[in-house]
């Protein structure tokens, strides 16, 4: 890990609270976020007087699955940024430094390039992240690793812990392996969800599948056939189980053409929230600029070797942050053929309503 030498392993980073009942009661969750919202929204600040409320998290870039839609399918992907995995002492120094630093979100995202369960220290890290106050643990996965066993190994705490499994699936087998997984992974992922929604031994793990039926769509029609599929196969949804649809965004220029429709259709221009809100921390410590920054194209500092206030009030994050609210987000490489900006569905009411109860936690 870049950075991380031995004196830094020594370095007394001990739990530490994360804050008190109130900071992270749905009140004083909905105080911080209305800050956030002012200074993104309001005033677009480049220098906060908060720190950020979303907090991710890779445990490693590897992968098992080469999907189309992702960086991890170009053969050349890890010649571009290194393989890394996180191992319990430094998750230790990043949680430490979140925490020493002031951050107070018990909401932790495992989460950025890579399958978090290919990481076989998940469970140990996941006990020292709820020594260090994270409750509520969201995981990007792709469901192949999540069986019974591996899904054991995840601590419960005093039993307030909770976990939450977000996994891209389909109705169709040809068209997953095509697009996501390898042969025969369909059935093994489709094994796995239906394993956990009957299991109810493990009621502190849910699921948001989310239909990728959409990568390939023809017509909105079948778009929404593809999303009734995929509520057939896996039954009717419940406190564990939320299943959805997905609009495909162009992951900083990996996915072609998108960019370009939007903006031929004379889309608005709207003001991203990330470098307001996130602060994403790949494995060897660089801090990027949103979670589909999986080539570490703007690397805003790297956690290992700096503090948190000294990186999220940097001068890299508040470039980022003038560029985007003067409305050139070429000037940042990751932004640059960003789509998101030009997505009015992603800026409605109820869409941001949707991320601070379900992204966000406000009242986890």
């Amino acid at each position: 890990m870049r950075g991380l030498k031995g004196k830094a392993l020594e370095r007394a980073w001990q739990p530490v609270e994360a804050a008190g009942p109130l900071a992270n009661s749905g009140m004083g969750k909905l105080f911080r976020y209305a800050r956030v919202f002012w200074a993104w929204r309001m005033r677009g600040s480049d220098t906060l007087a908060y720190l950020p409320e979303d907090i991710s998290i890779e445990l490693t870039n590897t992968c098992n699955f080469r999907c189309s839609f992702c960086p991890q399918s170009d053969p050349k992907h890890f010649e571009v940024v290194s393989r890394s995995a996180l191992d319990v002492e430094g998750a230790r120094v990043l949680l430490g430094k979140l925490r020493s630093g002031g951050v107070r979100t018990d909401v932790l995202h495992w989460t950025l390039d890579g399958e978090p369960f290919a990481n076989r220290q998940i469970g140990e890290i996941c006990e020292l992240a709820i020594e260090f106050g994270f409750r509520n643990f969201i995981f990007s996965t792709n469901g192949y690793f999540c069986t019974e066993d591996r899904l054991n190994e995840l601590p419960r705490g005093d039993g307030d812990v909770r976990y939450q499994l977000c996994i891209d699936f389909c109705a169709s087998q040809a068209l997953f392996e095509k697009h996501r997984g390898t042969r025969s992974s369909w059935g093994k992922v489709k094994e796995n969800i239906w394993r956990l929604m009957a299991d109810d031994s493990q009621p502190h793990i849910a699921l948001q599948v989310t239909d990728i039926s959409s990568f390939e769509v023809i017509t909105s029609q079948s778009h929404v056939d593809g999303l009734a599929a995929l509520r057939a196969l896996l039954g009717p949804e419940s406190d564990r189980l939320k299943v959805s649809g997905r609009t495909f965004h162009n992951a900083t220029g990996h996915v072609p053409g998108i960019l370009e429709s939007k903006q031929a259709a004379g889309s608005k221009y709207n003001l991203c929230p990330y470098p307001w809100t996130s602060m994403v921390i790949a494995s060897n410590g660089d801090v990027v600029a949103c979670c589909r920054d999986l080539q570490h194209k703007t690397v805003l500092g790297n956690l290992f070797e700096q503090e948190l206030a000294e990186i999220w009030n940097g001068e890299r994050y508040a470039y980022l942050r003038r560029a985007l609210v003067e409305q050139a987000p070429e000037r940042a490489n990751a932004c640059r053929n960003c789509d998101l900006p030009f997505d009015a569905g992603k800026f409605s009411l109820t869409h941001l309503v949707r991320t601070g109860v379900h992204r966000l936690g406000v009242f986890r």
